[in-house]
């Protein structure tokens, strides 16, 4: 999916500056599906689809400047289009300062997700996870008026933090009104991969209905040859000592073995509401993708929820959907 925005816009100043010096590079995604789902019928959706450009400038003294523009753009309406990651920044071997709009980066963090950009199996999609969570996506969140910085990487080490500014322009703005940090350890490619990250927003970016939120992230993944395990933990409450029907926690696991052309992967979710009259909810997916070459790949994927998670607003009911697609990236 995404990991994808570290080596968009932070990973290519740290990781590999040279690779983008000075010429821009056009990249790209466009991702659609058939859908098939209970009680909705069959249907197009477009998958995140996107347009960006990003490169970086050599300004001497060790010193580069580095910078990216995305663009969602739906697939099938001529005039949808979302702002993404849009950044500036300045690199070096203090790290990487960049401004803007961003990932944050407990989104970062995340393990290799092998249902991303999925409609409704989607890490960050809120029927996957009971509806619960603050913010826009359940800890997924792109925040506007960032300013972050990522660290050098030690012994495999790699530190993001953000401070984020309200949005509201009230005189209580401050780049402290949310904040997000993540410890990153080793790559979701190969080997390894640990990481933590936390957030938190007070009211100014929580809005009127919440004091404020936190969310707690934890990951562990284990890539090796053509095998993906990983496993997911998250937390989300706000600052009321009332329990929120938002307020819970969440497991998520993800399974894949790629074979040749092939990979067969699996996805589960089980959420847990801190308000105990909520039963916790549960969620599954199965795909299978193929590969037609390097930048295409067709998948067909099954996702099914119990009535608990809440697929459908204002239907309390299970839910399954069959989706048959493709992805080019360019």
């Amino acid at each position: 999916m995404k990991k994808n925005i570290i080596a968009l816009a932070i990973a290519s100043a740290i990781a590999a500056p040279v690779a983008m010096a000075d010429a821009p590079t056009v990249y790209g995604q466009i991702n659609v599906s058939m859908d098939s789902a209970k009680d909705m019928g069959q249907f197009t959706s477009d998958r995140d689809s996107r347009v960006g450009v990003k490169g970086s400038e050599d300004l001497g003294n060790g010193l580069k400047a580095v910078y990216q523009m995305e663009f969602g753009v739906s697939v099938g309406n001529a005039y949808a289009m979302s702002g993404r990651n849009a950044v500036v920044g300045l690199g070096g071997s203090f790290g990487t300062v960049l401004l803007g709009r961003h990932d944050s980066p407990l989104k970062m963090s995340q393990a290799k997700d092998l249902f991303g950009d999925a409609t409704y199996a989607d890490m960050g999609k809120k029927q996957l996870m009971g509806q619960l969570g603050y913010g826009k996506k359940n800890g997924e969140i792109r925040f506007d008026n960032v300013v972050a910085y990522v660290s050098p990487e030690f012994a495999g080490i790699k530190i993001v933090a953000a401070g984020v500014g309200a949005e509201n322009g009230t005189n209580d703005a401050s780049l402290t009104n949310a904040y997000s940090i993540a410890a990153m350890y080793g790559s979701t490619k190969e080997g390894l991969y640990l990481a933590a990250a936390m957030d938190h927003a007070d009211e100014q970016i929580a809005g009127a209905t919440d004091e404020e939120w936190n969310h707690l992230r934890l990951s562990a993944q284990y890539a090796t040859g053509g095998l993906v395990a990983n496993v997911t933990y998250q937390d989300f409450k706000d600052g009321s000592s009332v329990k929120s029907s938002d307020e819970g926690t969440n497991i998520q696991v993800n399974v894949g073995y790629k074979m040749g052309a092939f990979m067969p992967k699996a996805k589960y979710s089980m959420t847990d509401s801190a308000v105990k009259a909520n039963k916790d909810g549960s969620a599954y997916a199965l795909g299978l993708d193929y590969s037609f070459g390097k930048k295409t790949t067709g998948y067909v994927e099954y996702m099914a929820a119990d009535k608990k998670m809440g697929v459908l607003s204002g239907v309390n009911d299970d839910f399954n959907v069959v989706s048959v697609g493709m992805v080019h990236k360019f």
